[in-house]
């Protein structure tokens, strides 16, 4: 049967009644009791002979009865105002009030109901009074929109009045109160607001809207975020609303969550709710992903200073120079590659006396998404970049991709679910936008998150003259037919696990055992007409199983666009028809698609040839002296650098870590403009100077000529008048023109790289051993971070990894010279070299040859330990050679 929700009459009502309850119950007792029994405190405390007397003899008169009545009674009292206190600041705070000892639970239960009928008088009022023209419609892919594009609200900024302009302009109509939904088993908050918004982290937003619904007879009332049962009430906030998640804490959180409601590193609370009663994790397979833009793929919108920018800053897509436009999803999974192909190559570390291979860059494409990834999501936040490792960390608790984001419509990210897709595309824009799908999901496929199946015509017709072998997560097939089987087995082998599991859907078989390889399948394919009928009955069940369809031409089943030349939607059938049309989807140009495909296979370790497919990057100019010619660049400082005059001068410029400006009181933390960092960090690796046209190259290459003449001007002035103002000294220049070329005053600014380079200048000229380990031994105390970590730049990226490897290649020479005659130092200097790169195997087998011939046995395996460890976040493991260097340590003698 059926039952009618309640009015909002009535819930006014039952908020009333429950307020006066609690007025009853806080007001009312005590003064009953006080006119009854009297005061609850003694006129003075009895001794123990009195109390003793009083407990032996008869209570002839009920006097001893009466007393412990009265004792109860204010002792309830107090219980419930005191849980009633903790839930009202709780309640006002917005979070669920701590439980209380188990005595006294039922009385803050009591308090908590009270306090949320309560709450009926104010949110029942408010929807009352909201007229009735503010209702917008929720876009939801159970619900599509009846407008069309029209139907999506735009967000416009709070208003400010302008010089005078003291009219506001007309508010916008309030949000709806949001769509009603049933809690089914195996429902979590967490997992409803990440279908619902894209966001787990929004879960708190559902409770604080769902606590006041009336819930059917015998459910339980919802009064705890952690706790939800089936049958329940809920109310989802639309899903467009202005709702700001707070930024999450680095390295905290991702061991906090359940593995089946992990998301992106950068998506989650620090606090997640627990998992609901019933299976955890589990997502009802009746109910279809709502369609929404997810927060990750759409970031606050930030101008970004780079080549790979958006036409409109307010775009969440990112436009790179060859006409490509892809997700910011895409640009992280990049983001991660380039980190796990750095961590391969340093593995293998070889010094410059092995004649070691030069690094080949980043191909252009992943280097511009790569840098618009890290300046959206850290650098314009003013959060700290992570590292390459760091990257890495994250991406462990990675969980499979769940969605897939299309393209931007109305400056609003487009997210569709991959279980149950079945996507057509046409036109000519399809096979980019196809491109750009397969590629994001294959960027996203390694530990088997993912996987690609498609046909090898197919294949080749989307990355034509791309090298497809040694990719991760990508599988060939001959034809389309034998797609088909290849889906079947995997169905069949999910539905066996499943049973065995005895779990519903792929979700709860992925939090009941994590180790098994589940990945999100996606079929590329051209399907032949007729349409066979094995194809559509494996689609049918794709929502079940976890996999989709991308079918190249119309879609017999499922939702077909059609797309112009720029992958703008033009024209859409089928259940997501209303949310894509006008949409502008994601695309690649084949020849970026070949590039990240490249950057993929070398990102789990590949071979990579000496010359590259992939096209080349983009040159740094003026740099080119300081990172490949560094021995030059050290004598040039030497020379800028006066003597005897470290200690005097008033500015100490900091570039290794983040980049700061220091004074003899302190350092300056206002007034730096964000491009005059920049500018101080480019001039800190080119003793000699650089002319402006080098700059703007450098710092500003997407600016037009005047608008980057104005940049470049803009930042010498606030230079200039930060330090003068900071110093109070105004006659330097501090930053000197010199025959049409700029650098910093040695005389005034003092850099710390600059003593690293003469540091490692002394090294490399040493005349005996001796002079050699002295300045061997600085460089170890110098180099105290890496350079501009705060900075994005390719430059900075070259420039970083070519000062690092010069103090790695520094501190083993040093470790060399001291091997016989102080092995304890040379262990200390190896130990120093593997905290500034933890993934250079060589080291560590140094330090275990050290160790094993001290005959520390155990230290050595600890080594070896160690190596594991940090291999395991690239998916390896030590070679052969350090393996034998453990088995061998049983004979080695003490």
């Amino acid at each position: 049967m059926t039952v009618a929700p309640p009015t909002r009459i009535t819930e006014i009502l039952r908020g009333f009644c429950a307020l006066l309850i609690c007025a009853v119950l806080l007001v009312g007792v005590p003064i009953g009791l006080y006119a009854v029994a009297g005061s609850p405190l003694p006129d003075h405390v009895p001794s123990w002979e009195q109390v003793t007397a009083t407990l032996m003899r008869p209570d002839t008169g009920n006097r001893l009865f009466l007393s412990v009545v009265r004792l109860l009674g204010w002792s309830a009292w107090v219980v419930f105002t005191i849980a009633t206190c903790t839930e009202a600041v709780g309640c006002l705070a917005g979070h669920t009030a701590p439980a209380l000892p188990r005595p006294v639970r039922p009385a803050q239960q009591l308090a908590r109901d009270l306090l949320a009928a309560i709450t009926l008088i104010f949110s029942s009022a408010t929807v009352l009074t909201t007229p009735a023209s503010a209702a917008t419609q929720v876009v939801t892919a159970d619900t599509p929109p009846t407008d069309g594009p029209s139907t999506s609200p735009s967000r416009s900024p709070e208003w400010e009045p302008l010089l005078g302009d003291d009219t506001p302009p007309t508010p916008p109509p309030e949000q709806p109160a949001g769509r009603t939904q049933i809690v089914h088993r195996g429902d979590t908050l967490w997992s409803l607001a990440r279908r619902a918004y894209g966001s787990g982290g929004r879960y708190t937003k559902i409770f604080a809207a769902s606590r006041t619904i009336d819930q059917p007879p015998g459910v339980p009332a919802l009064t705890d975020p952690d706790e939800i049962s089936p049958g329940q009430r809920i109310r989802l906030p639309p899903a467009r609303t202005n709702i700001e998640d707070p930024p999450p804490e680095r390295g905290s959180h991702s061991e906090r969550l359940p593995t089946s409601e992990r998301h992106r590193s950068y998506d989650r609370p620090t606090h997640a709710p627990r998992e609901g009663r019933g299976t955890p994790g589990n997502r009802p397979s009746e109910v279809p992903a709502p369609v929404v833009a997810s927060p990750v793929e759409n970031p606050p919108s930030t101008p970004v200073p780079t080549t790979a920018r958006s036409g409109n800053p307010n775009n969440p897509g990112i436009t790179l120079p060859s006409g490509s436009h892809i997700g910011i999803g895409l640009a992280a999974a990049l983001s991660l590659a380039v980190a796990a192909t750095r961590l391969h190559r340093r593995r293998q570390y070889r010094n410059s006396a092995q004649d070691a291979p030069a690094d080949q860059p980043a191909p252009a494409p992943v280097a511009q998404a790569r840098k618009a990834h890290l300046d959206r999501t850290y650098a314009a936040h003013d959060a700290p970049v992570p590292s390459d490792a760091d990257l890495i960390a994250l991406d462990r608790t990675t969980p499979p991709p769940d969605s897939i984001t299309l393209g931007t419509r109305d400056n609003t990210t487009i997210t569709l679910p991959f279980a149950g897709l079945t996507l057509g595309l046409t036109g000519d824009g399809a096979h980019a936008a196809a491109r750009a799908i397969t590629t994001e999901l294959l960027a996203k496929a390694p530990r088997d998150r993912a996987e690609l199946l498609i046909p090898q015509p197919d294949a080749d017709t989307l990355f034509p003259g791309t090298a497809l072998d040694g990719i991760p997560g990508l599988t060939l097939t001959p034809t389309c037919s034998t797609a088909i089987p290849e889906l079947e087995a995997e169905i069949a082998h999910r539905a066996q696990l499943m049973e065995a599991a005895d779990q519903p859907d792929l979700i709860a078989l992925r939090a009941t055992d994590p180790a098994e390889p589940l990945p999100t399948l996606l079929l590329t394919a051209t399907v032949p007409d007729p349409t066979p009928g094995a194809l559509q009955a494996v689609t049918h069940l794709g929502h079940r199983y976890g996999f989709g369809t991308l079918i190249l031409g119309p879609a017999p089943t499922g939702t077909t666009l059609h797309l112009t030349e720029d992958s703008t939607v033009t024209r859409a059938e089928g259940p997501f028809a209303d949310t894509l049309t006008g949409a502008h989807l994601f695309h690649l140009t084949s020849d970026d698609a070949n590039a990240m495909l490249h950057t993929l296979r070398t990102a789990i370790g590949a071979p990579e040839p000496e010359t590259s497919t992939a096209p080349p990057p983009t040159p740094r100019p003026a740099t080119t002296r300081a990172t490949t010619h560094s021995e030059n660049a050290s004598t040039e400082t030497l020379t800028l650098a006066p003597t005897g005059q470290d200690q005097t001068r008033p500015i100490r410029l900091q570039v290794l870590g983040p980049v700061r400006l220091h004074t003899t009181d302190g350092p300056i933390t206002t007034g730096v403009r964000r491009s005059a960092r920049d500018l101080l960090a480019y001039l800190a690796t080119e003793p000699r100077g650089i002319t402006r046209e080098q700059a703007i190259t450098a710092l500003w290459p997407d600016h037009q000529p005047d608008a980057a003449t104005n940049a470049f001007n803009t930042a010498v002035a606030n230079i200039r008048k930060t330090l003068r103002t900071a110093t109070g000294v105004r006659e330097p220049m501090y930053l000197i023109r010199t025959a049409g070329r700029y650098h910093l005053d040695p005389s005034y600014i003092d850099v710390d790289q600059q003593h690293l380079n003469t540091a490692l200048t002394q090294a490399r000229h040493a005349d005996t051993d001796t002079a050699r380990i002295d300045a061997l031994k600085r460089i170890a105390d110098l180099y105290t971070a890496e350079f501009a970590a705060d900075l994005t730049y390719d430059w900075v990226e070259n420039h970083r990894e070519h000062l690092r490897r010069a103090v790695i290649e520094a501190l083993t020479r040093l470790a060399q010279l001291l091997r016989h005659s102080h092995p304890e130092q040379a262990l200390a200097a190896l130990e120093q070299a593997i905290t500034h790169d933890p993934y250079a195997e060589p080291l560590y087998q140094s330090i275990m040859k050290i160790e094993t011939d001290l005959g520390r046995l155990d230290a050595a395996r600890r080594t070896y330990q160690l190596l594991t460890l940090h291999l395991a976040n690239i998916d390896t493991e030590p070679d052969d050679r350090t393996h034998k260097l453990l088995t061998d340590l049983p004979s080695q003698g003490r």
